[in-house]
């Protein structure tokens, strides 16, 4: 199956073995053949009306009647931090002249981009902030998700929102799922230079990954031998 070219911040940064192209490439790969069953377009869907406390806790078990519990657990976990911090978030996709979108596009190669997420913004003392997801289930050491945040603001602090706040919610972590902002003062520092080294470590594997994938679909299917003399019928 051919892979986006346009994959997920969270996944590069989760995929990413800063330096090591092969590794990275195993990573990109190890998948390939796996049926995942479900994403988090609801998730990031339902966080505005979430942090704003209009969305309920007690009603997403109802409401999202069909969607997996992972996904459910996490809009539960938003829905509770809404309901003890209600935020007046405003969706971009409501305000098209904003001058961003819920996915921006960071165009690191020719060939590979970036897409980065971020559904709403509120105001809050003044500064606009964005809140951005991490609804996996593996939690990120703090360097990725240093550089996560870096992806972020590269994406949406530019033009009238150069000044932006990138917040972090957390929703990592198996059973019970709560909603944890990141206090960026635990975050490292990153260098241009280590984000450099990310982004040029992942387009460099992804070139790699692709191209595997390319001999795998070309290869001939190897029939079983009764098969190929009709010994089969």
């Amino acid at each position: 199956m051919r892979r986006s070219n346009h994959p997920l911040a969270l996944s590069v940064v989760t995929l990413t073995v800063p330096g090591n192209v092969d590794a990275t490439v195993a990573k990109i790969t190890e998948f390939d053949d796996a049926d995942f069953g479900f994403n988090h377009n609801q998730t990031w869907a339902a966080m505005p009306a979430a942090l704003r406390g209009e969305l309920k806790s007690t009603a997403v078990a109802t409401s999202f009647s069909r969607t997996p519990i992972r996904v459910q657990q996490c809009i539960v976990a938003l829905c509770e931090l809404g309901e003890i911090y209600p935020k007046a978030t405003l969706k971009f996709a409501d305000f098209p002249a904003s001058g961003l979108k819920s996915v921006e596009v960071i165009d690191w190669d020719p060939e590979v981009g970036v897409r980065v997420r971020a559904s709403c913004w509120y105001v809050e003392r003044g500064r606009t902030i964005i809140p951005i997801l991490q609804p996996r289930k593996q939690g990120l050491e703090g360097e990725r998700l240093a550089i996560y945040v870096r992806l972020a603001e590269q994406a949406y602090r530019q033009g009238d929102w150069i000044d932006a706040v990138i917040e972090l919610i957390d929703l990592s972590g198996e059973g019970t799922v709560s909603a944890h902002i990141v206090d960026r003062s635990t975050l490292p520092a990153v260098s241009d230079a280590r984000l450099t080294e990310y982004v040029q470590t992942f387009v460099q594997a992804k070139r790699v990954a692709d191209a595997q994938r390319r001999l795998r679909e070309k290869a001939p299917v190897k029939l079983p031998l009764a098969e190929l003399l009709g010994l089969d019928d």
